[in-house]
Parts: structure tokens; C-alpha cells; sequence
């Protein structure tokens, strides 16, 4: 019996604590209102756009940079470097880095030593010296049973090139 009269003591006075709140929604959006700025920053006037015509004989071509800017970028070409001799790119390993050909075996016998270079893309080519393979004008100069050697050549920057020795390594 107690424990009910405890409960319902405990009932009323939470319900009396609840009350309703006096202030209607409506007047307190009204008062809000009030209190807010009004204020729009003006706009300003939009710029005339002025259309110019296009005279390709006068005007540079729209959209290469000023000659100045070109010129301001560039380094400075030598002209007393050395070049390698110019010739046509035909071997199918010439469109490949040559970072990402992989040295997957050698086959032969004696001296007559050919390698066995896997492209990215899964094909297996026979190299044996004297072709070319990577991007840079890679000419194998020897084949040995551990790795290919090859002479590389560079562009620099500026103009000229420079040679650099590589090993194709069997992995």
C-alpha cells in the first residue's frame, strides 16, 4: 500500500512540472522577425562587356601564349652538344619504358646468347644485341646470362643528350 501512495505522490508532482508552455509559437516567430536586419547590400553594376573582332594577321592565334612568356620559360638550348643520329622507331619493344620491361630469361648457346624480354602488356620478345628497346633509344650491347646491357641516350632539357649504361637484370 505504500509503495502505491509513493507512486502516485511521485505521479502528480511529475505532471504538474510538465506544464504547458504559455508563449505561442506564433508570437515567437513574430518576435524573431522583428529582430532581424533587413539590410541587402546593393548589387553593383555589371561591366559593359566590349566585343572585340578577331584580326588573325595583327592579333597572336588565342590560344598560344605571348611570344614573351614562351620565351621567359624556356632554358637556354646549346648548340655545341652532341645529338644521336636521327632514325625511325620499328622495334615493337620501342613503345615501352624501359622500367617496364622485365628480363625474363636468356636461351642460346656459346656466344650466340639471345634474352627474353616480357613487355607490359604479357608478350615475351627475343632481343639478341643490336636492337633497340625502351623509349629512349635503348641499343642492346651485350647479352649475358644474367642480364642485358643497354646504352641509353637522354634528352636534357636543353637541347642535348646525354649517354647512360643500364643492365636488364633476371629477376
Amino acid at each position: 500500500m505504500r509503495n502505491k501512495s509513493l507512486l502516485m505522490v511521485c505521479m502528480v508532482t511529475l505532471l504538474t512540472g510538465c506544464q504547458a508552455n504559455d508563449e505561442s509559437l506564433t508570437g515567437f516567430i513574430r518576435d524573431v522577425e522583428n529582430q532581424a536586419r533587413r539590410d541587402v547590400a546593393k548589387l553593383k553594376p555589371a561591366e559593359d562587356y566590349v566585343v572585340v573582332n578577331y584580326e588573325p594577321k595583327i592579333m597572336r592565334a588565342p590560344f598560344e601564349l605571348p611570344k614573351e612568356a614562351t620565351i621567359a620559360t624556356q632554358p637556354v638550348a646549346r648548340e655545341d652538344c652532341w645529338q644521336p643520329p636521327s632514325r625511325k622507331r620499328t622495334g615493337k619493344l620501342e613503345r615501352f619504358p624501359l622500367g617496364q620491361l622485365r628480363l625474363k630469361g636468356v636461351m642460346g648457346m656459346g656466344s650466340s646468347v639471345s634474352g627474353l624480354v616480357q613487355a607490359p602488356n604479357g608478350t615475351v620478345y627475343k632481343v639478341k644485341p643490336g636492337q633497340y628497346l625502351g623509349r629512349n633509344n635503348g641499343k642492346v650491347t651485350h647479352v649475358s646470362h644474367n642480364y642485358l646491357l643497354i646504352n641509353e641516350t637522354l634528352p636534357d632539357g636543353l637541347g642535348c643528350w646525354q649517354k647512360r649504361k643500364v643492365k636488364l637484370a633476371l629477376r
